[in-house]
Order: C-alpha cells, then structure tokens, then sequence
C-alpha cells in the first residue's frame, strides 16, 4: 500500500471521486551507445572519473574548489583529499573553461549509428555556449543555454564519435563538469494525449507462479508524430527495453493540488499505431529474464540462499536488487537445477517463505511473507500491565483516575483490591504525564526479532487514551538505522506506511499523551502485514464473485539429499570434429561430478576448465576427428518428508522445491504453505480504482457475514480512461 493523505484517503472514498490524472514518460534511449560508449583521452583534471559518465549518476557528489562563484560552506561540498582516493564526481576539466576551451570526445566503439536527442547532466554552473560536432562533420551550435540538465532532439546520422567543444560557462572563471551523459530524450504523455490505459498485476503469495506487471497506454496519434514512415517519428527510436515511468494522479477536493502517486517503472516490449492512435506495451523485468541458469553445484557444508540469489542476479547482469538478510542464515546443499533465472529466483523465494516481486521503481525484492518471531519489553510498566500481550492484541482494559479514560459502558475492569489482576491487559506505562501531557522519563517499548527483516509500515491499536507523540526508532546489530517522528494523526488505531529498511531492533518512544494526567495504554503493535484500508461495497463496481476450492487434506514437502554415485558412466558421447585450444562447453539433465573426458578412450587430449553439476567446459589439445564421451558420475537422490495436516478429507499437494536439503526448512515451508491452503476462498470483483494499493497488500473487505475478514490481493487491474477503474482477485486471511 502506498503512502498517501489523508485528504486523499478521505476524497477517494466519497460517492462522487475528484478528477483523475495520468503521466507516462519515457525515454528513447540508445543502449547500445549507452553501453559501449567512452570518453576519450583529454585535459581533465586528477580527481575526473570518466568511467561512469553513461551510467545512472547524479550531481551530488562536487569538491570544493577556487572557482567564481562556486564553493558553498553549507555541508554539500566535499574537500579534495591530500593523498588521492578521490569520490566519483563525474567529468571536471583540469583547466578553467575561460583560460581554454575545453573538448571532449566520445567515442561510440560500435559501427555507424543513428540516434535521436541527446541528454547533459552539467549541474549548476552549466556551460552557456558549446558546440556538438559529429565525425561526419555535421555541426550544432548550441548558444545560451540555461538548463543545468541539457536536452536536445537534434538527430545524429552516421555516426561513430562526437565531439564536444565548450566556450563559455554561466560562471565564466569555472571549470567544466559532467556528471552524466545519455544519448535520447525523454517524452512525456498526460490526460489530453492518453486515450486508455491499463495495468495489470499479479503476484503469487506463495511463489507458485513468476510475478507478471503488463501495461498498455493508447496516445493520440492525429498529427503522425508515432507513424514510422514520419522522418521525424519518435517510434523509429524506440526499442525493446526503454524504461517506461506511468504516475498516477488525483486532485484533491476543493480544487486542491493533484497528489501523484508512481505506479511502475517498467520495460517497452512492443507497439502498434495506425493515423490516429499508438498503442505502447510494458512489462516487468522478471520477462527479460529468460535466460537459462546452468551453474548450479552441490554444497557439502551448504550455501547461504543469499548468496544464491546474488550470483543469480549478477549471472543476469541485474545490478539493483534487495534480499532480505534473513537469507543469510538459510542454507541449501542442492544445486540450483538448469531452469530459467527467474525460476531460480522465484525457487529461491518459495523456500525461503519469501514472495518475489519488482518494486514500483523497478528493483527486483526478495521479501519475507510472514513475520519472524518477536519479543517485547518497556522501561516501566503499571503493576496490571501486561506489555508481552501486545504482539498478541490485548481485550482488557482497567478504569482509573486518568483525564477523559474511563468509560462506563461495561466495557472496562474494576482494579482489584488485593491484585490479581487479569492477564488479558496489554502495555499501561509505569509514570503518568503531567498538567502538560509531559513525562519525566518518556515510556518506551521495544520490539526485538529473531531475524533481520525490512518493513513497509506499523500499526497501533491505543486504548481509551491516546499519545500527543510517537518517535520510532530502528537498530541492526545495536547500530541505529532509521528515526521516524510520527507526523500522522494519532488515532485509536494507526497504521503508519514508512519504509523501514533492514533492522532487527525497534524502539518506540511516546512523548506524551494527549490528555493530562493520562497513561500511555497499548494495546496491540504489529509491523509487516498492518492494513487500515477497508475495501467496502461503495468501493465494488459489481457483486463479490467467491470462489471456494477444492479442500486440502495435507501438504507434503519433499527434503532431498543428495550421495555420491559408485559407478562412473558416460555423460556426453559423440563425434567431435577439433582443434588445438578449441573450447566446447556440454551440459548435462541430471546433476553430476567428476568429468573425464576421452577421446577415442584416450585421456589427456582435452581438460576440463570449468564445471558445474549441469556443465562442463573442455579445451582440446589436439586436431581431428574423435570419438568424445565424457564419464563421471550421477548424483543419487534420496527423499524425506515434512507434512502438515489440515483436514480429515481432501486433495493431498505435494509441493516439490529441488533446493529444500533441510527438513527444519522443510517443514516450516510446510507450515507456511499450510496456512495458505487453509484459507481456500478467493473473491474476484470489478472497483472503482484505488492507484495506491499494491498486489500482496493484506486489506479488510467488508463482509455482511465476518466482521474485519482479510484479504491478500494478488490480482489487480488499474485502468484509466479519464477515470479510474479496477478489478480486484484476492484470497481470504485465516485467523
């Protein structure tokens, strides 16, 4: 669920909905440039970096220096360092631009290219007047310019190098700098130029399925401006991969500012267009990842999942990721089996009782699906407290003295004369606040986990008394990570969205109460699965279509083991026609060890160089023709079984997950599968659009018969067509 106001919460669920606003930009980027482009030689100064000019760079990271106009002694400056080891700060001419003119070339490295629009990242003191020159001679000249981020849609033929000549800088007595450099232009659609959009998502809470984000926009095409045989069409730029950005917005009521919320980053896949529209397709990053994983090996002492999912990544040349650091302490011995990195990914996850997803900036996560165990303690609690009850939700509560507390509606305990107080209260804090609402020493709870994990938001469920302040602190390994003072508006129940990143400690400290002479009363606390939404019929477009499933009798999760083999075998066995340092590479179905290859059932004509369970790489020694057979030895596998009941009749699932070489792991995946067949019902109904909820939030859907029922969304469509709309699949939460 996506943070927004209250203002917005407010409006989206009155009977008639402010006005709707979309934005999808994106950018016709040359990746191949972007790729393979270099800055060559040229008069810089020592702490240049010109390396990563074609990567994704900002403009936040400048030293200090004697320029006109230039150093600010508000703490955003860095002091070069007297020894080197210099921070990456771009492109920076050794001379200043005034002195001499300053030139840069880019050299392409690929064959003759034609790209449109190019985009400068100068900074504040950007160059006024400069030349862009290409090596086929063509010239633009480019005089007072006054964008620190430089744009141009200008076309380059033919082209293998440019050359970059700067005279003049809005500081003249300045050198000149680059921070980051991209070959393309971005465009930018909204409501008066989208015709309709759609956006579907889908994620499995258990990893049954790969996740799958698909997007389609229909723009305006009335002046051909998409049409390919336009000379200066846009979709003669557009590849396979650009980066798509969609935003949606609402107006808040009153004529009130248009509150945006990011609804992906995504990936063109395809497009069509006729003479009077143009229709753009995005997807998700996980479709790109199609290719096959073949280094899978088996671990006597085991590898940390973790570390699994980063070489899986990076095989992918996937760079931005997160991995919950719970991984860390989960191991498999199994190798990872020849299936597609995604499938790796999502193996990985299934596991680990984690649920892959793309975030909606586009990183992949790897993100715990169930809390880990947790333990509570205050700096002082009243002698009927209870503070253990508030990870389980307490129900009692007992009327005191305290301003505005008590209610007399039976709902409230007598304090017992000679104690004995019932067990069933939660945190009621030791001290009581002043005439002020103020403590002496703030009461504070913390929330301690057996593992690390990362949060998108909290919940407080108060009693009758209410905090005036809250302030949260997060700690990893005793070092403190994030500080949050709760800005919202502190009600009975509060959820807070806040990402709160990797910590396995939580601090939470109450400033005060609201009322004077009052306690702080807690009576429940949960992060990770915190929900206010309520998806109420007024928010349906059409009637809860429930769908009850077969019953489950039990789930079995195999644990696999995996022996040594006692009989080498041939492996590979074919005619091979090569040469002297000629490397092949075989693979294999079943996992094996200990290649040795023949040739015509003679060693030492070829080595192996490199292997897996799934691979081996051979370099020959010789020329010819030969009979190669590989020999080695197959893996045996041996099974064990984790089961968990849930019904006396029912289908049995078998959940097969070929990393699973742990039975403690096995049957906790057992357990966590287990309460997700449990629930067994699923509702599919059309809404009115809500931009802000995200597959795999858990939301109250109103139910005429169970009061407060959950939900796991794991099915959305978002549609816009000058209005939002929506479908919803989503499965009920047991307990």
């Amino acid at each position: 669920m996506q943070k927004v106001s209250t203002a917005y919460k407010q409006s989206m669920k009155e009977s008639l909905r402010e006005r709707a606003f979309i934005m999808v930009s994106f950018g016709l980027v040359n990746q191949e440039l972007q790729a393979k482009a270099r800055v060559g030689q040229g008069d810089f100064s020592p702490y240049s970096n010109v390396s990563n000019l074609f990567g994704e760079k900002t403009d936040d990271t400048i030293y200090a220096t004697l320029e006109e106009d230039f150093t600010k002694v508000d703490g955003s400056m860095y002091f070069l360092p007297r020894n080197g080891g210099y921070y990456d700060t771009g492109l920076v001419s050794r001379q200043l631009v005034s002195d001499a003119w300053c030139e840069v070339i880019i050299n392409f490295n690929t064959i003759a290219t034609d790209f449109r629009g190019i985009t400068i990242l100068f900074g504040e003191n950007y160059p006024i007047d400069f030349d862009i020159v290409s090596d086929t001679g063509y010239k633009v000249e480019f005089r007072d310019n006054d964008q620190a981020e430089f744009t141009t849609e200008e076309v380059f033929e033919n082209t293998t190098q440019l050359r970059l000549v700067f005279y003049t800088m809005k500081n003249p007595q300045s050198r000149l700098r680059i921070y980051a450099i991209r070959f393309g232009y971005g465009l930018v659609y909204y409501n008066d130029s989208v015709m309709a959009s759609s956006l579907e998502s889908y994620v499995s809470p258990i990893g049954a399925d790969i996740p799958q984000i698909d997007f389609s926009v229909t723009l305006k095409n009335y002046d051909k401006y998409f049409n390919v045989d336009n000379p200066q069409s846009a979709i003669n730029y557009l590849e396979t991969g650009q980066e798509m950005d969609i935003y949606y917005g609402y107006q808040l009521p009153n004529g009130g500012e248009v509150e945006w919320i990011k609804g992906q980053h995504l990936l063109c896949s395809e497009w069509e267009f006729d003479d009077y529209t143009a229709t753009i397709r995005c997807q998700d990053v996980f479709r790109s990842m199609d290719t096959e994983y073949r280094r899978g090996l088996y671990s006597s002492t085991g590898k940390s999942f973790f570390d699994l999912a980063v070489e899986i990544l990076r095989d992918a040349g996937v760079t931005k990721y997160y991995i919950d650091p719970r991984l860390k302490s989960l191991f498999s011995k199994n190798p990872i089996p020849r299936v597609q990195h995604k499938e790796a990914l999502q193996i990985i996850a299934n596991a680990c009782r984690c649920v892959l997803t793309q975030s909606r900036d586009g990183i992949i996560q790897i993100k715990s699906n169930f809390n880990p165990l947790a333990s509570i303690t205050s700096n002082g609690e009243a002698p009927y407290s209870n503070v253990g009850n508030v990870l389980r939700g307490a129900k009692d509560e007992y009327a005191t003295f305290s301003t505005n507390y008590t209610v007399v509606d039976g709902t409230m305990l007598f304090l017992p004369r000679g104690g004995g107080y019932t067990g069933n209260t939660g945190f009621v804090s030791k001290d009581q606040s002043d005439g002020e609402g103020k403590f002496t020493v703030n009461p504070t709870i913390t929330v301690t986990q057996e593992a690390i994990c990362m949060y998108y938001g909290v919940k407080f469920e108060f009693g009758q008394a209410l905090p005036s302040g809250i302030i949260i602190r997060t700690f990893n390994n005793r070092e403190q990570v994030d500080e949050y003072v709760v800005d919202e508006e502190i009600t009975k129940s509060l959820v807070i969205l806040h990402q709160f990143d990797d910590f396995d400690t939580m601090q939470v400290e109450f400033t005060g109460t609201a009322e004077p002479y009052s306690r702080i009363v807690l009576n429940y606390f949960a992060f990770g699965e915190v929900t206010e939404f309520t998806m109420t019929k007024r928010d349906m477009t059409s009637s809860p279509k429930a769908i009850k499933q077969e019953l489950i009798k039990e789930v079995i999760v195999p644990c696999y083991s995996y022996q040594t083999g006692n009989r080498e075998e041939s492996l590979v066995h074919e005619e091979v026609d090569v040469t002297p340092g000629q490397v092949e590479t075989y693979y294999v179905q079943d996992p094996c060890y200990g290649y040795r290859p023949l040739l015509d059932e003679v060693e030492d004509k070829a080595e192996v160089v490199e292997w897996g369970n799934y691979y081996v790489t051979l370099r020959f020694k010789v020329s010819g023709t030969y009979v190669l057979d590989v020999r080695g030895y197959r893996y045996k596998i041996v099974e064990r079984y984790a089961v968990k009941t849930l019904n006396v009749r029912g289908k049995t699932v078998k959940w097969e997950n070929p990393l699973i070489s742990d039975m403690t792991v096995a049957q906790d995946l057992a357990d966590w599968l287990g309460s997700y067949y449990k629930g067994g019902i699923e509702y599919e109904y059309d809404t009115r659009g809500n931009p802000e909820i995200d597959v795999n939030d858990i939301v109250y859907q109103e139910n005429e018969f169970r009061e407060n029922m959950k939900v796991t969304i794991y099915r959305a469509r978002l549609n816009f067509n000058q209005t939002f709309s929506g479908r919803i699949t989503a499965r009920r939460v047991e307990g």
